[in-house]
């Protein structure tokens, strides 16, 4: 969600940034302004992919960074405790130590923002069909006044493509459309047209076609269509649109025609189409809308302004100027960067050293991995803005991963890892019972210390202020095994049980999580209750630790 509200700030600067050009050169032709707001949309157009693609401006960082797909699902998921005896593995469970996480309102957004971009889009899918319909039931004019106008002014404009004139059953639809292959709709009483009137409408309407204002004018609605929320941009499309009709007003001028003579047939064609229900489709037409009609009719009769078109060095020029600040508003954010710091605790409060911590990029596909030092501080730095998965693992403990969110502040989290879930599968056939493994038992649990056969010598007493490192974890040792035995007349079957193996070695809860037949689940809770286990010693304290068991009865 963070990548879209980049995407519309600097989309909005982007387009800002045009509106504000078309305001300072108000004076100059609307040939101009209309290249200039043509150019702004296009960099808005383009600035997601700029985002993407472009190279960003980075700072020198201390974490090692690859992209996410060199990162393997066993490099981040082993954690496995070595085997004792029986098959064990270290699953285990964590906690992060803050606030808990406030709802996270980003899928809400982006649904309704991805609905308004369905309606709108639909709306020009409906529009873009309506004129398909119109074109196809209307019928193409071969011979008469029109083509004759056409073909003089297509020969003036220097259009390599002929126009296809069309005349529609509407009594209000005058409209240019294409690009490849450009058209022009008329009404249905065009052929009683005066010829004034059919030179000054046909200038003005293959004006569009030289300059291309159809295509666009698509790309203005794409733009606002994606952007949908923000007024900037329905501003600008708008603005672009006016300036459209107003540049080739200007060419209409250019051709001899004077500004009154042109304002009384676009307040006569205003009049007459006003009568007659409007259409609403995606083309360019010489009809003003009521709110840029006097606009319009003011600039045909200020005989002060310019009226010239825009040269390719001009276009060139602009073009630049305005990528020129483009391309930095695009690549901003890529330099504003935040650092991720905090410690890897274990459940009893001492630090874990090697922790391996990465941070991945959810947008960028790219992580950012360091290592826990000798007091359990870790630091990222170098973090654009976007989401993140936090992920930490040290084999004895469960991998964390929590999803985080940057938007160019620092974070600072501790994280405590807890010890984690042995795992133990035992298979069961049918005959007569096993005797207790080992012989002779039960057996006792040894005290808990750190001599001999524990992870490591005793640590002397912590001097004041000195840190205090864990990680150090015993296994518990099955000192006395029962199996369960085969109930006589059941069949075959699956039975998951959930233990605790309590700080004394001795199995205190235990509960089946799954649907299994009764006589199975009762012969496995009456041999699992049995069991005797060295404790499980975390820094030479024994813990409880949980315990998965699978018999399976085969």
């Amino acid at each position: 969600m963070n990548l879209l509200l980049e995407f519309a700030i600097k989309i909005s600067l982007v387009v800002a940034l045009g509106l504000l050009a078309a305001s300072v050169l108000h004076r100059r032709s609307a040939a101009l302004r209309h290249w200039m707001l043509t150019a702004s949309m296009a960099a808005a157009l383009a600035t997601p992919l700029l985002m993407q693609v472009a190279p960003a401006w980075r700072l020198p960082v201390s974490a090692n960074v690859a992209p996410v797909d060199h990162v393997s699902a066993r490099e981040l998921t082993s954690g496995r405790a070595p085997r004792i005896g029986i098959t064990t593995s270290v699953e285990a469970e964590s906690r992060i130590v803050s606030s808990p996480t406030a709802f996270d309102p980003t899928a809400t957004l982006i649904g309704i923002w991805f609905a308004g971009v369905v309606a709108n889009l639909t709306g020009l899918l409906i529009g873009l069909w309506r004129l398909r319909s119109i074109a196809a039931r209307a019928t193409i004019v071969h011979e008469g006044p029109w083509v004759n106008a056409a073909r003089e002014l297509s020969d003036h404009f220097g259009l390599r493509t002929p126009t296809t004139l069309l005349q529609s059953d509407r009594p209000a639809l005058l409209v240019t459309w294409g690009f490849f292959a450009p058209k022009v709709m008329l009404p249905v009483d065009a052929a009683s047209w005066d010829e004034d009137r059919i030179r000054v409408v046909l200038a003005h309407e293959l004006a569009h076609v030289r300059r291309h204002d159809w295509i666009i004018q698509i790309g203005s609605e794409l733009v606002r269509i994606a952007n949908w929320f923000n007024p900037l941009v329905w501003l600008a499309a708008s603005r672009l649109r006016l300036e459209s009709e107003r540049a080739c007003d200007d060419a209409v001028v250019n051709l001899g025609v004077s500004g009154r003579e042109y304002a009384e047939h676009l307040l006569d064609l205003a009049r007459q189409f006003g009568r007659a229900r409007q259409v609403p489709i995606p083309a360019v037409a010489i009809v003003p809308r009521p709110s840029n009609l006097e606009r319009r009719v003011i600039a045909m009769l200020n005989a002060r302004l310019s009226r010239h078109p825009v040269s390719g060095a001009a276009r060139l020029a602009t073009l630049a100027a305005l990528l020129a600040v483009a391309i930095p508003i695009a690549l901003f954010a890529q330099n504003t960067f935040a650092t991720l710091s905090g410690r890897i605790l274990d459940q009893s409060g001492a630090v874990l050293p090697g922790v391996v911590v990465v941070a991945t990029d959810r947008d960028r596909r790219v992580k950012h991995e360091v290592r826990t030092d000798g007091t359990g501080q870790f630091e990222i730095v170098g973090l654009p803005q976007g989401g993140y998965s936090l992920q930490a693992s040290l084999p004895g403990f469960q991998n964390f991963d929590e999803q985080l969110t940057f938007s160019g502040e620092n974070i600072q989290r501790d994280i405590t890892l807890s010890i984690g879930t042995l795992q133990e599968t035992i298979s069961v056939t049918s005959g007569p019972s096993k005797a207790p493994f080992p012989p002779g038992g039960p057996y006792k649990p040894r005290p808990a210390n750190c001599g001999p056969g524990g992870p490591r010598a005793a640590a002397p007493p912590q001097r004041d202020g000195a840190v205090r490192v864990g990680g150090q974890i015993r296994q518990p040792t099955k000192l006395y095994h029962v199996a369960p035995v085969y109930p006589d007349g059941s069949s075959a079957g699956v039975v998951r049980i959930s233990v605790v193996i309590g700080p004394d070695g001795y199995v205190q809860e235990t509960q089946v999580t799954n649907d299994a037949p009764p006589a199975l689940a009762q012969s496995a809770l009456d041999a699992v209750r049995q069991w005797v286990f060295e404790p499980t010693l975390l820094n030479c304290v024994a813990v409880p630790v949980k315990m998965n068991v699978t018999v399976d009865f085969s």
